[in-house]
Order: structure tokens, then C-alpha cells, then sequence
């Protein structure tokens, strides 16, 4: 039999395979029997009865998640994981995996497991210079990230995934002077690139660029950068000092910033080309409220969701009335519940076409607005907004009985159930929009013509950001509709690399280190389970209790302690590593166990 040099000791007793009475333990220990057609016992069986080339070519020693949990409950000490990573080291390098899934799962692809085992090490600094390899918020997306990766987390398995956005955040804020990391750059190239829009797009795009040695002047038609990120995000989810700490580390590469300019008002593409940008990256974002014709929208007590939450951000003095109801199922529609209840809302309402499990929102934002006391109406759509000399009094709803139709379109059906609540204030919070949703065929019009838009958005490649204007790209909420955070990261990313190559580069990010090659700067690795590591909990960390949150906007998801963050982190599988294990060099005298 084929097995990686690490574990050939391990095999040297060829009985080792005699030893497995089929008792079952190790199965009924195995949190993934059952799944894909995984099973430990027959796994062992088919190895013992020489199926070991077919099972070793198949899939299969890839379900295991390699907790140690069948060993654990082993009597006779077989040392089953050992022969899980021998077939994988036999098997064809077609069924290796490239890379770990919750760096697959993860838009940026940032080395999850890596700054994870930094973490565990107590290396802060090179835990969070790791994340900003890739990208350059740490403490934002430690925040505010949807964390796909978790749901992809091989160890969701084994009992529950990693915390791995708590974790993010905890190297952020633990984090010491980076300066001298951040500031590297590559020599100068001479060239000199625009970015309209500084939100996580633009800064993203902007980043790489001047480290790639480009020359950068982010445009920001607001008063302050961030984009969404400080406009759409309540303070009590994204502290402000954490936003500007990190967009000024951003900046301070030598990107230039000029704020209170806005594309087609006080300068335009054309303006740019004349005055030596050669490359212009528009991601100017969806920064306006989504709305729809209703009855009563325009009387003076109705605002708009979006509105709502940038004037709440800028400070703005906001009058609000007992009984507010919100109309939405997303993020923003929360958003501005839970701002709301900050601001001295005594009731408040949501009311969203969704169940409870289509929600487009957080599943974890939307639990907090219920702990907070937002009352949700999940399957009811608005008809419309009543009112008396001008005041609303309530608003009439009609059920939803489906949301999207058979292809997966939103196309919302509603039958003949209507009732009515009463409010004094309504806020219609149904999502972003850009300007371009506004433009019928072409946006940012100047002497060359204009961008071309399609559904509302700037037409591009995809996998270039390019659009049809010469040396123009464009990217995030604007060129691929409203996203997440990390969607418009990593969008700055693809517009970063088709840039550089545009300017006559190779496309390569610097400074960006990881590969899928990774074990090789951890030659101890040898894949050994502790006792009891399947059984470890997942440790989340503290929250500020709901009695503390209003009357202000204090940061409600706290950061882990140090003890807490290294038995957290210390969960991990190391899939990465896993995977590296497979692709060694294989033991030929093991080829024959007979």
C-alpha cells in the first residue's frame, strides 16, 4: 500500500488492519456516517480486503474531516486517521483538492487557516499582516463580514465551524504598528490611475494598485470615505474610529484623496484622460434608496431606508414617532430597526414579503433585532400607507404567499388576506440603488459619448472589470449590483490585476504570498488528534447585553479575550495542511501489504 513518509512507521505493523473487530464504535462516533455514503467500518473493511486502490481513487477518504473522534472511541487503538491520509496520498492528484473550502468559499481568498494557526501562536501582527495580503480591512470585515468561509468550515462537520470572522477582528484589534508592511510598495512606475468612489471597491482597487508601484487619486463625491461602509453601516455594528483607523492606513501608502468630487458634476472621464490618468476605476457604489411606487410613500412622516441610515451617520437630528413600521426583509431594512430603537423608537415593527427563512438579512442581525424587541411580520407586503390631514396612522398589508417563482426570480404572489396595523412613522427600507438604475442607455455622459448600461448597471467583462470605454473598468454595487462587503473587495481585487496589465504589468499582485503549497513552512505538521480535539466547543465571543445597547450606539459584538481566541482557534483542522500532506512523496516498500 501507497502512504505518505510521515506516517510509514505507522504502517510497519502490516496486522494493523487484523486488529478492527467491526464492533461499529468508530462509525457511531463519526459525526459524518452517513453522508456522501461515508463509513468508517466499511472503509476499514474494504482496506483489509485489498479494495484499496478503489477507494483510494475514489472521494471518499475526502469526506473525512480527520477530527479523531473514531479513534477516540477505538478499543483496540487502530490509528484510523493514519489510514485515511494513506489513501489520500495514494489516490490519483485529481481528487487532492486545490485549495482548503473555506478559502473557496471566501471571494478574496484570504489564507483562513494560516492567520488562524498565527493566531494560536499568539502571532498577532503576523496573523493580520496575513489577512491584508489580501485585503486591507481587517478590523471592518472582522465586523461586518457575511463569513461564507464559516459556512463552508470543514469542522461545521465535526460539531460547529470556526469562528473565523470574531477571530479576524480579535488580530485586528490586538494588532500592533504595521506601518512598515503597509507602507511597501514597488517602485514607481509612472503611472497614474483614478478611482472614482472610496468605498471597499475603490480602496481595495486603490491599494493594490499603489503597492503595485501605480501612482492613485481616489475621488469621493461625499464628505468622508468609506462609501457604504460608513454610510450604510450603523455605528454600533462598525465603530467609526475602527473604519477611519483603516482607511487612513489605506492612504497612507501615498494615495491621494479628493473628497466633495462627483463624477458627471464637478468633473467627468474625459477631464481625467486630459490630465494624464491613464486607467480610471469607477466604483462609485449603490448609494441610494431602491423605491417603488406606493400609496402614501410621499407623505412628510415616510422616509426611505438608505436616506435614513446616511443621515443617521452624518449626525443628522432625526425626529421619530412611537410607532414606527419598516417595510423590508434585508440588511438595510434591519439596519434601520435596530438604528431606530437607538434613536428613541418605542415600537417598532418590521414587516417583510419573506419567511422567516428567506430573509435575505443576517440570520444573526435578524435574531438581534428580535432579542431588541423589533416586532417581525414575516409573508406580508405593503399596499399602501394611510393617513389623516396629512399625518400617518397606519399602513395596510397583504399577505405574500410567494416570493420567487419556479426559476428562482423575484416575483412575489399574494392572495386576497389583507390586515392593517397602525404606525405614525414608516420607513421604506427595500434596498440599494446606484445612479446608473436610473440611466436608460448610457451614465456619466461626456464629450466621448458615455459608459453603456444594461438592467441598470455598468456593462462590463466579469472577469476583467472592463467596460467599453478605452482604459475605463468599473466594478462593485455599481457594475455588479448590490453585494457584500466582501463581494466589493473582491471585485477591487479582479479590477486591480486587469489594470496592471493594462499599464503594462504582469497582473500580479505584490506582496500577496500565499499559495496552496502552504505546508511547506510547516514541515512539524504530522496531522496527530489530542484526545478529545473532536469534542472541543465552539467558543464564541462576548456581546454587549441588550439592557446596555440603547440610548447610543455601542458596539454590540465584543472582542474575544485572550484565553478565549486560543481555545477557539486551537479547533481548527488544518485542512490546508491536510491537503499538503496528500500531495507528498509516497513509500513504495509499503506498496504490497500481503
Amino acid at each position: 500500500m501507497v502512504a505518505d513518509r510521515r506516517f510509514a512507521e505507522e504502517f510497519n505493523d502490516v496486522e494493523m488492519f487484523r486488529y478492527c473487530e467491526q464492533c461499529g464504535r468508530c462509525s457511531s462516533a463519526c459525526p459524518i456516517t452517513g453522508i456522501n455514503d461515508f463509513n468508517i467500518r466499511r472503509l476499514i473493511r474494504h482496506v483489509e480486503l485489498d479494495y484499496i486502490d478503489e477507494i483510494a481513487a475514489s472521494s471518499m477518504p475526502w469526506f473525512c474531516a480527520a477530527c479523531g473522534r473514531c479513534e477516540d472511541a477505538c478499543p483496540n487503538g487502530i490509528k484510523i486517521l493514519d489510514i485515511t491520509r494513506a489513501l489520500r496520498a495514494r489516490g490519483p492528484q485529481d481528487q487532492v483538492p486545490e485549495i482548503p473550502p473555506c478559502i473557496k468559499a471566501w471571494p478574496a481568498g484570504i489564507d483562513v487557516p494560516g492567520y488562524l494557526r498565527l493566531i494560536a501562536q499568539g502571532k498577532n501582527d503576523e496573523a493580520c499582516e496575513l489577512i491584508m495580503e489580501r485585503a486591507p480591512f481587517p478590523g471592518i470585515l472582522g465586523r461586518v463580514c457575511t463569513h461564507p468561509c464559516e459556512a463552508a468550515c470543514k469542522r461545521g462537520e465535526v460539531n460547529h465551524p470556526i469562528a473565523i470572522c470574531a477571530a479576524k477582528r480579535y488580530a485586528a484589534d490586538k494588532a500592533g504598528d504595521l506601518s512598515e508592511m503597509i507602507n511597501t510598495v514597488a517602485e514607481d512606475t509612472g503611472h497614474r490611475v483614478a478611482v472614482i468612489g472610496a468605498g471597499p471597491a475603490g480602496l481595495k482597487a486603490a491599494y493594490y494598485l499603489r503597492k503595485n508601484g501605480h501612482r492613485v487619486t481616489v475621488f469621493e463625491a461625499r464628505t468622508k470615505p468609506g462609501g457604504m461602509l460608513r454610510y450604510g453601516i450603523p455605528y454600533h455594528r462598525l465603530p467609526e474610529e475602527v473604519l477611519d483607523k483603516e482607511i487612513e492606513q489605506i492612504l497612507s501608502l501615498g494615495i491621494e484623496l479628493k473628497l466633495d468630487t462627483k463624477l458627471g458634476d464637478t468633473f467627468d472621464i474625459d477631464q481625467l484622460k486630459q490630465t494624464g490618468f491613464e486607467a480610471v476605476f469607477i466604483a462609485v457604489g449603490a448609494q441610494l434608496s431602491k423605491k417603488i411606487p406606493l400609496e402614501g410613500s410621499d407623505l412628510p412622516d415616510v422616509l426611505w431606508g438608505v436616506d435614513f441610515l446616511v443621515q443617521v451617520s452624518e449626525g443628522k437630528e432625526i425626529s421619530l414617532k412611537d410607532n414606527l413600521v419598516i417595510i423590508g426583509g434585508g440588511n438595510v431594512a434591519v439596519d434601520v430597526a435596530l438604528s431606530a430603537l437607538r434613536l428613541g423608537a418605542k415600537n417598532v415593527t418590521l414587516a417583510c414579503l419573506e419567511s422567516r427563512e428567506e430573509m435575505p438579512a443576517n440570520p444573526w442581525e435578524i435574531e438581534m433585532a428580535r432579542e431588541e424587541g423589533v416586532e417581525m411580520l414575516y409573508s406580508w407586503g405593503p399596499k399602501k400607507i394611510l393617513s389623516q390631514k396629512g399625518s400617518v396612522t397606519g399602513v395596510d398589508l397583504v399577505r405574500c404567499t410567494s416570493v420567487f417563482d419556479d426559476q428562482g426570480n423575484f416575483c412575489p404572489f399574494f392572495d386576497d388576506t389583507t390586515k392593517t396595523i397602525d404606525a405614525d412613522q414608516v420607513i421604506l427600507a427595500i434596498g440599494q440603488a446606484s445612479e446608473t438604475e436610473f440611466c436608460k442607455d448610457f451614465c456619466f455622459l461626456d464629450d466621448g459619448g458615455g459608459l453603456p448600461v444594461k438592467n441598470g448597471l455598468i456593462a462590463i467583462d466579469p472577469q476583467t472589470q472592463l467596460t467599453e470605454m478605452t482604459g475605463v473598468f468599473a466594478g462593485g454595487d455599481v457594475a455588479n449590483g448590490p453585494g457584500t462587503v466582501i463581494d466589493a473587495i473582491a471585485a477591487g481585487r479582479r479590477a486591480a490585476i486587469s489594470i496592471d496589465k493594462y499599464l503594462g504589468g504582469d497582473g500580479v499582485l505584490k506582496f500577496e504570498k500565499w499559495n496552496s503549497e502552504c505546508a511547506a513552512s510547516n514541515p512539524a505538521y504530522d496531522g496527530k488528534r489530542e484526545p478529545g480535539f473532536a469534542e472541543l466547543k465552539r467558543v464564541d465571543p462576548p456581546i454587549l447585553p441588550v439592557s446596555q445597547r440603547h440610548g447610543g450606539f455601542p458596539e454590540v459584538d465584543l472582542c474575544y479575550s485572550d484565553e478565549a481566541v486560543l481555545k477557539e482557534t486551537h479547533r481548527c483542522l488544518h485542512c490546508d495542511l491536510e491537503i499538503c500532506l496528500a500531495k507528498k512523496e509516497p513509500v513504495s516498500e509499503l506498496e504490497n501489504l500481503d
